[in-house]
């Protein structure tokens, strides 16, 4: 059984250097190719920049050199399969394969466990993903490969990553959970166990990948949405679906998850995040500019030609994260349908998309961008941003969300996750009461969440342990160009309520109680509260500051209303 049959094709990698529609990723090779390969040897990974993670917390001294490593493993492999006549990708490859088999561990500092442990097979998401892409990389090219670098591959794979798994009836941990972690680790080790080992996977192993996959998608909505957010339905669902469609191959269609209902609705959670030009819904731990996989896309357009949106190529990458994993790189290449690149979707100005349990809304007008969320605070890869919201215009986030902060030891931590900022509600646009911020519990959730007559609202009391004694009731109303926020307050005693709204634009503040945001205008009435400006430096780019507007109101002012537009 060849369960890549169109990888192995050398017409089709002809192809590749001849047909339009794959210039652009043959562009993004050869940028990677010139970055990481063709001018520098391969990075050192060094003990002193590994201890760092324990030491300081810090992840980035030792995984850029690591991930360097990916992208030359991923440039040089595809690159080697597309020009075959051209020795120097080929060699540089076997280059790269030795010194990852040499590696002490697959697997990241962050997730390693204890420093003092000697553990060089922990299945982690990256060294399930390493052993994935050597597998991959192993059966498309072995012919070509030098005897000692084929031996070397099948060993590595067979004790970091197969003997791990089949070891124990249960590796624990993320085989249990309903994340994406679940769908990269197992889908990654599946696939390496299907393609290097076959004559493993009989019924109960087969039993076993699934039971773990249904796992994950039981921790997608029912109603489309991945509350990780948009780049973790990437890399989650992404996954999921390469195993999805090997293991239909491989039992040949008996086990076909594509004929699940809540599967076609997930598939469409990436067309239902772009809230206006490259920017998307940008909640939990995510990234705000919008792209996406032409591989992924064009696949899951394939299963359901009339449920989702292909968009123009110009928002398409083969990979579109420094990760560089090799399984989208290739599929970017191999689930590429011709027609589908020449012919996009187009997509409506207009378009609304209300998550009922998952508690998101959605909106698209000519004018602007919409996306709000209920929810509560202990969702996966968790901000504390209950009721919080996204505003964007001519391409920029007015009101915004941050997405992901720098990810280091302390943004792990639950002690020290919050007091980071874009984790923090500080850093939404939600209110400030008696001075505190929203607290990180399940309990700390919104309540009498409904969207009726073109209105979303909620109670959002809890997220501050004011349920029982205060009502803070948040509502959104539509126009075809503005949205209106209203927060009402039923509470006895005195307290003090800041409205904060925040931005990546610099406000400018008007005399006639106006707001100015680039483009976008916030129109409030300035005889209810005084309005202050403050920032913060963000985490991955301190040179980029987050702006919050703080609206402080007056005493016995219990209702605030502001328009943007």
């Amino acid at each position: 059984m060849n369960l890549l049959s169109k990888a192995t094709d050398l017409d089709f990698w002809k192809s590749v250097r001849e047909k339009e529609h794959f210039e652009m990723h043959l562009k993004e090779l050869f940028d990677m190719w010139e970055a990481n390969c063709a001018n520098s040897d391969l990075p050192e990974l060094k003990y002193s920049d590994y201890k760092q993670y324990w030491v300081t917390g810090d992840r980035k001294h030792y995984e850029t050199p690591y991930f360097s490593r990916r992208r030359a493993l991923a440039c040089s492999a595809m690159l080697s399969l597309i020009y075959p006549e051209e020795m120097k990708y080929l060699e540089h490859l076997e280059n790269v394969i030795f010194a990852i088999c040499n590696e002490y561990s697959w697997c990241l500092p962050a997730h390693q466990g204890s420093l003092e442990m000697l553990n060089s097979t922990v299945l982690d998401l990256f060294a399930c993903e390493t052993g994935f892409a050597l597998s991959e990389i192993y059966t498309m090219l072995k012919d070509r490969f030098d005897p000692l670098i084929r031996e070397r591959m099948v060993y590595e794979i067979d004790r970091r990553i197969i003997k791990p798994f089949t070891s124990v009836q249960n590796y624990g941990g993320w085989e249990n959970w309903n994340t994406n972690w679940t769908s990269v680790c197992m889908g990654s080790v599946a696939c390496s166990i299907m393609l290097m080992r076959p004559d493993l996977v009989d019924d109960a192993m087969i039993a076993r990948f699934n039971t773990s996959m249904d796992k994950y998608i039981s921790g997608l909505g029912d109603d489309g949405i991945c509350l990780e957010g948009c780049g973790y339905w990437q890399y989650g669902f992404g996954f999921f679906t390469i195993y999805a469609d090997m293991v239909r191959s491989f039992t040949d269609g008996k086990v076909d998850y594509f004929k699940l209902d809540k599967i076609c609705r997930v598939a469409q959670f990436c067309q239902n995040s772009l809230l206006n030009g490259h920017v998307a819904v940008s909640f939990a731990d995510t990234g705000g500019r919008f792209s996406y996989h032409t591989g992924l896309l064009h696949y899951l357009k394939k299963q359901y030609p009339d449920k989702v949106t292909v968009f123009d190529p110009k928002y398409a990458v083969a990979s579109s994260d420094s990760c560089a994993r090799f399984c989208m790189h290739l599929r970017s290449f191999i689930w590429m349908e011709e027609d589908y690149y020449n012919n996009p979707t187009s997509v409506g100005a207009d378009a609304e998309y209300y998550a009922e349990k998952s508690q998101w809304l959605i909106k698209r007008t000519a004018s602007y961008g919409f996306a709000a969320k209920a929810g509560y605070n202990a969702e996966p890869h968790n901000h504390n941003d209950v009721g919080a919201f996204i505003f964007v215009k001519d391409g920029k986030q007015a009101i915004t969300d941050l997405g992901a902060g720098l990810y280091t030891r302390q943004y792990f931590t639950p002690d020290t996750r919050y007091t980071i900022l874009e984790n923090s509600s500080r850093s939404h646009s939600v209110p400030i009461i008696d001075g505190e911020y929203q607290s990180a519990s399940p309990a700390a959730k919104a309540t009498d969440v409904k969207y009726e007559n073109g209105v979303f609202s909620m109670n959002i009391a809890a997220a501050y342990g004011k349920s029982g004694t205060m009502r803070i009731d948040r509502s959104f109303a539509f126009t075809s160009n503005s949205v209106t926020l209203t927060d009402e307050y039923e509470f006895a005693g005195k307290h003090s309520i800041v409205e904060r709204l925040t931005s990546r634009i610099e406000p400018q503040i008007s005399e006639d109680g106006k707001i100015i945001l680039g483009s976008t205008t916030v129109s409030y009435d300035p005889t209810i509260c005084t309005c202050q400006i403050s920032s913060e430096p963000t985490t991955p780019t301190p040179d980029n500051l987050c702006y919050m507007i703080d609206f402080e109101l007056k005493d016995g002012v219990k209702e605030f209303t502001c328009t943007i537009k």
